[in-house]
């Protein structure tokens, strides 16, 4: 296997940048004095002048944020009613609004808050999730469901938020002054476990939260934040504006410095019915798991005599090496990175008729990367694959027919009763065990790998940095304000994982805008006052073999020039990326 190699850059840089539908009881029904007609009402007012939610009315004064609602903003506010407050008091053992401390009402509240406005409409488009995270930087799982009428039939359909709380559509959309309410009928609660503890509880998936233990991995999944990230020296030290030339006029783009430092973890569990049914995998058997990772990692061993082997065998030591198969087996399933369903795949510039979204990820097995790839609709790279349906390691392409993989199909939802979301992280099922062994190497990589920047520095996705909104939905200058849709975000040095860059250069995100030439619509800058600096960075793990880099750029005439090293060595002449094509070579 190859080390991780690193792509050093002098000078300057432009890179290029399924609803689960179920039956369920919630009500539907609220008395006729309950319904709200607009009246031009600020939130807060809406909350202080209707009786049916005064308990909700009551967290928020006592978490000292009615006055966010007084003023004029953009929010989604899901409101329970004064039924799903005192069932959420007595689930957790209490009788009185006046129990709760001022922090238990702050968190409360800003998990019911998202600072964009939402219609129910708009969660049609929604996979899973919905797309911006609430006032918590927490996100909230998104599932259209059926309302039944008195008969057990169909009557009409609704959303749930969080699997807590059922929106209840006759009342929903209430529009305010300062953003749209829709009341619900449960307290929507968040958690506050790390991904294992969550994972632990989900009974379908015992087997592998089994050698999530043994094999220690399931201690490497709990940070949740970098409490040493302070982003108030950055603003008070570093310019964030930057001008452009836009034709004939010089304009300012706003550069956002990310708030938090927060970590993030994936999980691709198979469910015990899958390992049964495909492997013949007992449930709670690990070592069988184990068995079935030595014949993908160690081909060329009989594992009956390596049981004891210090590094390769089945003691409790041996299991937490990196080397052992069975932790590079379970260690392949996870990410270090919060990978929210919509946003594991790309969906902003691609022409999915002709070609489906796919991005590339390093794994927590080390030097391994992981393919994941969308099969949007009946292009001709669909083969016999469910369209609308996210695959792991898969490949078709009727060009390269020995290259088949089918691949592992992730679930956007899990089992009923279950939490799916942590305060870190998120798990879903898989439907089979996904590895990086020769067949994967020399089937799913033996392609073309076009790996977006963004994908290579976890951060981004821990700490929701990127815009999933839709080719179609962003103007051309969408990031030139502070309060923009796809806002740009400036790195100081050290938030990025694995990024070396002199002190004087500045590198920053210019996110997604229409029309934009860059892969994605989006595309990360390096700057300087003196023009001069370098950037180091790692490349994703790759198969040992020979392979060609390609770097995408937008020439424009405000470019600099780059020159490239791998490894330390230059590869190649520097690059004039102020060129066009209608440029005289000289």
């Amino acid at each position: 296997m190859n080390t991780i190699n690193k792509l050093i850059i002098r000078y300057s840089l432009i890179a290029f940048g399924v609803f689960s539908f179920a039956l369920t009881s919630c009500s539907d029904d609220m008395p006729e004095e309950s319904f709200y007609t607009f009246t031009g009402e600020m939130m807060s007012d809406f909350l202080q002048n209707n009786e049916n939610y005064s308990d909700f009315a009551a967290i928020v004064t006592k978490a000292g944020k009615m006055d966010l609602l007084s003023a004029y903003g953009t929010y989604t506010c899901f409101v329970p009613t004064n039924e799903a407050v005192q069932t959420y008091l007595e689930s957790i053992g209490l009788t009185s609004i006046d129990q709760l401390s001022v922090e238990d009402c702050d968190t409360i509240t800003r998990n019911l808050i998202i600072n964009v406005i939402y219609s129910t409409t708009d969660f049609n488009d929604m996979q899973g999730f919905i797309d911006k995270t609430n006032m918590l930087g927490r996100n909230m799982a998104l599932e259209k469901i059926a309302v039944l009428d008195e008969n057990g039939e169909t009557a009409s359909f609704t959303y749930r938020i969080n699997r807590t709380g059922c929106i209840i559509m006759s009342l929903a959309n209430d529009s305010v002054e300062n953003g749209i309410v829709h009341p619900v009928d449960g307290l929507i609660s968040a958690s506050n476990e790390s991904l294992p503890t969550v994972m632990k509880r989900d009974t379908l998936i015992s087997t592998f939260n089994t050698c999530l233990e043994l094999t220690g991995l399931d201690k490497k999944m709990v940070k949740v934040k970098d409490e040493s990230w302070d982003p108030r020296y950055w603003r008070e030290e570093k310019k964030l504006e930057r001008t452009y030339q836009s034709g004939a006029a010089s304009q300012m783009d706003y550069c956002h410095v990310p708030e938090n430092r927060n970590y993030g973890y994936t999980a691709f569990a198979p469910t015990d019915e899958c390992l049964l049914n495909e492997y013949g995998i007992e449930k709670g058997d690990w070592r069988a798991m184990w068995r079935y990772g030595f014949k993908i990692y160690e081909p060329d061993k009989d594992p009956d005599k390596y049981a004891d082997d210090t590094e390769l065998g089945t003691s409790a030591e041996a299991l937490k090496k990196e080397t052992n198969p069975l932790y590079r087996l379970i260690a392949y399933h996870l990410l270090n990175r919060k990978g929210i369903y919509d946003k594991l795949y790309t969906n902003c510039t691609i022409y999915h008729v002709e070609i489906n979204p796919q991005e590339w990820y390093e794994t927590m097995a080390p030097h391994t990367t992981l393919k994941v790839e969308y099969v949007w609709g009946t292009n001709k790279f669909r083969g016999t694959s469910e369209i609308n349906t996210l695959y792991l390691n898969r490949i078709y392409d009727p060009d390269r027919p020995s290259l088949t993989q089918r691949g592992a199909i992730v679930q956007p939802t899990v089992a009923e009763g279950q939490t799916q979301l942590a305060v870190n992280g998120v798990y879903y099922y898989i439907d089979r065990l996904i590895d990086f062994g020769e067949e994967t190497q020399q089937t799913v990589f033996n392609d073309r790998m076009r790996v977006d920047f963004y994908t290579l520095w976890p951060e981004l996705m821990n700490n929701d940095l990127r815009t999933t909104t839709t080719w179609g939905g962003l103007s051309d200058v969408s990031d030139a304000s502070a309060t923009a849709i796809a806002p740009n975000y400036i790195f100081p040095p050290g938030y990025l994982s694995n990024v070396d860059m002199d002190e004087d250069g500045n590198f920053f995100l210019q996110n997604c805008r229409n029309t934009f030439w860059s892969y994605e619509g989006d595309e990360f800058n390096l700057r300087s006052d003196n023009n001069s600096y370098d950037i180091t960075f790692q490349l994703p793990p790759l198969p040992t073999g020979q392979y060609q880099i390609r770097l995408g750029f937008t020439a424009m005439s405000l470019r600099g020039i780059a020159q490239f090293y791998v490894d330390g060595k230059p590869q190649g002449i520097p690059l004039d990326m102020r060129k066009v094509d209608t440029d005289a070579f000289k």
